[in-house]
């Protein structure tokens, strides 16, 4: 009865549009007033549908969403709201808080620059933090092949706000393993992306992963350098989000070229479940090959996030991550799998932890084995 009493009010033939728009406004206000969320949506479907629309209604749509925790919607009204007012405050508040809560820092933070200082102040937002967070994550990998070791991995990163639209990620990492009993090899990296935001919806990254190869066979040692440079677009539109990557690595050996295409979707639902597929291919040696890489994941309660994964193809020299992992070692993974699970313990501390299988190639005798791998991480929101 409350939905047919609303629908006769906005659309009654005896009041004129202007009418109209004076009721709409006065309904949606009230029901703003008195928490009347659900019915203040349906006054703004109604609304909408006879070509009525203006900042408040979208403004107060975005926050019956927002109470709701439907999260994209609000982005959706807020949105449209600045298309009436670009400086509208209010709006560029709750676009900065429903990026924040659907994982959209770069997006969150685009906003957040379009606020005035004392607003900024108020909420604790500085333009430039050198240390925004700290990570760390160790793997110990364990195989079945007699003439490998079971390697570690051990990895240090630091991320560093340089503005509300630029960013900088840094990290350094250790690989060891020894194989035929013989080789011990040691590989300490150092990788670097800065991550620039063009618009709310696209962010520029370009990523530099340094790699040195020391090799220690009876007493004589020798090294392999490498480099990597890797750039990437992507656009976030709503649930959407879709990126074009490169990158060219080159040991002193030969040079690998991965060019690749993501695309994501996060479905509605409470829980967040999303999908992301990604499609690669490496001309390496003037070969062409292609990487297909699945993941799929979802928020199973307020604090705990879990995330399964499969990747299809030759994983040599294979660059992922946005750079952050090379995939350069001595034996070639053919097949992975694996899953991932954070715990957020509070907002300023995350735990997680992975489980990875991968299936391994021998170059030299082209025989295979397994490996499996545990890794163990923390991030620190400072």
């Amino acid at each position: 009865m409350r939905k047919i009493l609303i629908i006769l009010l906005i659309t009654s033939t005896t009041a004129s549009a202007q009418i109209s728009l004076e009721k709409v406004d006065s309904i949606s206000y009230a029901q703003f007033q008195n928490g009347d969320w659900d019915n203040l949506i349906l006054t703004a479907q109604e609304a909408f549908a006879n070509n009525i629309d203006f900042k408040y209604l979208r403004q107060r749509t975005g926050y019956a969403y927002f109470v709701k925790g439907k999260y994209y919607k609000a982005m959706h009204h807020y949105e449209k709201s600045l298309s009436f007012d670009p400086y509208d405050e209010i709006s560029h508040l709750y676009i900065y808080y429903s990026g924040l809560y659907t994982g959209n820092e770069t997006y969150a933070l685009y906003h957040a620059s379009k606020l005035p200082d004392e607003t900024k102040e108020s909420i604790g937002l500085k333009s430039i933090k050198l240390i925004d967070a700290i990570d760390a994550e160790y793997n110990k990998k364990i195989n079945d092949n007699t003439l490998r070791s079971n390697p570690d991995y051990l990895r240090i990163g630091v991320s560093s706000q340089l503005g509300y639209r630029l960013k900088l990620y840094q990290s350094v990492s250790r690989y060891s393993q020894t194989f035929e009993n013989t080789y011990y090899s040691v590989q300490n990296e150092y990788y670097a992306l800065l991550g620039y935001s063009l618009t709310d919806k696209m962010n520029l990254k370009l990523g530099y992963h340094s790699v040195k190869t020391n090799v220690d066979s009876a007493g004589y040692v020798y090294e392999i350098p490498g480099k990597m440079f890797c750039g990437k677009i992507q656009f976030d539109i709503s649930r959407f989000d879709v990126g074009i990557s490169t990158s060219f690595f080159n040991d002193g050996y030969e040079t690998t070229v991965q060019n690749g295409i993501e695309a994501g979707v996060t479905l509605p639902g409470k829980h967040f479940p999303y999908l992301k597929t990604s499609l690669y291919n490496i001309n390496e040696n003037n070969n062409n090959r292609f990487i297909l890489s699945q993941s799929a994941g979802m928020l199973f309660s307020k604090k705990f996030w879990a995330e399964a994964n499969v990747t299809f193809g030759n994983l040599n020299n294979y660059v992922s991550a946005e750079g952050l992992y090379l995939y350069n070692s001595y034996d070639q993974t053919t097949f992975r799998t694996g899953a991932s699970m954070f715990w957020y313990v509070n907002k300023n501390l995350t735990l997680f932890s992975n489980y990875t299988y991968d299936k391994k190639l021998v170059v030299s005798d082209l025989s295979n084995y397994n490996q499996n791998s545990i890794t163990g991480g923390i991030i620190w929101k400072l």
